[in-house]
């Protein structure tokens, strides 16, 4: 769900049986994967592509999570995702959270930062669509 300032996203999942490890909770690198994915969807509901950015030369990778896990989740535990994004002079910055839905308790935080490389030069930089479409939304 697109909130009405765009630099907020939030995303709904589902735990599902195969993210359990033995101890009967999410596996830790599941919860990265989560946040990837509501990155990525956040991205798209501000109308950029990744596929597309790509073909014009540009590759976003991550280069640095802090992560901290404050809680567990279990199966069939449904929960959401929040993304909120800022930018610096090269940098895409994720203030993320895991929230379980059915007592509204934070389980994991993050800020995952992201840099966009132009594929000709390797250079880190901030796609201008990408700049624009912030702006807007402070403006």
């Amino acid at each position: 769900m697109i909130e009405e300032n765009q630099l907020f996203y939030t995303c709904d999942f589902e735990v599902r049986d195969t993210e359990i490890d033995i101890e009967g909770i999410v596996s830790n690198p599941n919860y990265l994967i989560y946040m990837q994915h509501a990155r990525n969807k956040h991205i798209k509901a501000l109308g950029i592509d990744f596929i597309e950015m790509h073909k014009e030369g540009y590759d976003f990778l991550l280069v640095h999570t802090d992560i901290s896990f404050k809680d567990s989740l279990r199966s069939g535990d449904e929960f959401s995702v929040t993304s909120r994004l800022e930018l610096n002079k090269i940098r895409v910055i994720f203030y993320q959270e895991v929230i379980r839905k059915k007592d509204n308790k934070v389980v994991t935080t993050a800020t995952n930062t992201v840099v966009c490389i132009d594929a000709a030069t390797k250079k880190p930089l901030v796609p201008e669509k990408l700049k624009k479409t912030c702006l807007r939304e402070f403006l």
